[in-house]
């Protein structure tokens, strides 16, 4: 539960999403987004040919990538190699979290563990612009308006970068999946969001994409 973290961060929560440019709304009418389960963690999977301004920076770490997968979590667990039971006990309190990515060369069905879930869903370009202004706000930017990375991911091509949330045991990271998709638009509850469980139920009913 440590490596999923409370609320929006204020940029998130205050500011509003200024609506995407004639030239984003007419690459496509949808695109296809990836929930990822790993039983007790999610994520999101994107299209790099779908980012918006917020995660342009991300580019140039990972310039292979035709996806980039997205998870959240307490800082100190999520990137400890062997982190221990007074790790996870700290994460149950207010604590720094962290934004990892992970850049895939491939279609994620041939690059992520066979033992993930992938469930596609088609969004609207307007939901995707929304996404892509979520995950840039959870991204600290250093002075040169760069992610601040922190460390090397334990995959090839991901790597851990500093996040500007909170992270606490009521708000873990698939309550940080469920509000990036109710951030989107959709018709998605992060209210009450704690298990990986709740959020494939959650998008059970949006419609699929094929893979």
């Amino acid at each position: 539960m440590a490596s999923c973290a409370p609320g929006l961060p204020p940029s998130v929560a205050t500011k509003p999403v200024l609506p995407p440019p004639p030239h984003f709304l007419t690459n496509s009418t949808e695109v296809t987004i990836g929930v990822l389960d790993e039983g007790w963690h999610t994520g999101l999977v994107l299209p790099v040919g779908a980012l918006g301004p917020s995660l342009d920076h991300l580019r140039h770490w990972f310039p292979e990538a035709k996806y980039l997968a997205y998870g959240w979590g307490n800082r100190n667990f999520y990137i400890a190699t062997h982190p221990g039971p007074g790790m996870a006990i700290d994460a149950l309190f207010p604590s720094s979290s962290v934004v990892f990515v992970e850049g895939l060369s491939k279609h994620p069905k041939n690059a992520l563990p066979p033992d993930a879930h992938l469930r596609w869903i088609c969004v609207s370009r307007t939901a995707v612009w929304r996404l892509d202004a979520y995950l840039g706000d959870y991204l600290r930017m250093g002075p040169s308006e760069d992610p601040v990375s922190l460390a090397p991911g334990p995959f090839p091509g991901s790597r851990f970068f500093a996040s500007t949330g909170t992270y606490d045991a009521f708000h873990t990271c698939n309550t940080w999946t469920a509000a990036a998709l109710k951030f989107a638009d959709l018709p998605v509850s992060d209210e009450g969001v704690l298990f990986a469980g709740q959020v494939m139920s959650e998008i059970r009913p949006l419609r699929s994409c094929p893979e």
